[in-house]
């Protein structure tokens, strides 16, 4: 995978930004409810790195993902290693053994919807609110990404935490 970069947004939670992009030419690619577990060791020495270490629950799909800290940049940047695993309990066991921990989970329901060539990715994460995450790969991407959601109607105001920090922070 290598790197990310990534646009992510807080969505006011009376705006159906799904529908929003669906009835302006947009196709609904997939739903999907995730479970993100974040794991760690017990002194949290790959949180306080800036980085997290996740397995991802998705439909009947299983991948581990490490994310290094953020990159100085407008928007998410960050490492990214991602590897589908075929069964989630061993790999947590395997994690378990060497002394990494389930922390805590983030789960969530996904929408991606392609629009102007980006899949927006409208997240409904429970105790959190809603959010739009869309990968970018240059900045011209950005400034499209922002005339969409300013015509949306919705704050420009990129986050650069992920929904693990938002949720420690909360």
């Amino acid at each position: 995978m290598g790197n990310e970069r990534e646009i992510k947004l807080k969505v006011p939670d009376d705006f159906n930004l799904e529908d929003y992009l669906i009835n302006n030419g947009g196709k609904l690619i997939k739903k999907e409810k995730q479970i993100d577990i974040y794991l760690d060791f017990d002194d949290l020495r790959i949180k306080s790195s800036g980085s997290a270490l996740r397995l991802r629950i998705s439909d009947k799909n299983y991948f581990i993902t490490f994310k290094g800290p953020q990159k100085k940049d407008i928007v998410k940047n960050r490492d990214e290693y991602e590897v589908k695993v075929s069964d989630y309990e061993q790999t947590l066991k395997i994690f378990e053994s060497i002394g990494i921990k389930e922390k805590f989970r983030i789960i969530k329901n996904r929408s991606t919807v392609r629009f102007n060539g980006l899949n927006f990715e409208v997240d409904d994460v429970e105790g959190l609110g809603k959010f739009v995450e869309i990968e970018v790969k240059s900045d011209k991407e950005i400034e499209q990404v922002k005339k969409i959601i300013e015509i949306a109607g919705i704050e420009w105001n990129p986050i650069l935490k992920g929904y693990a920090e938002l949720k420690v922070k909360k």
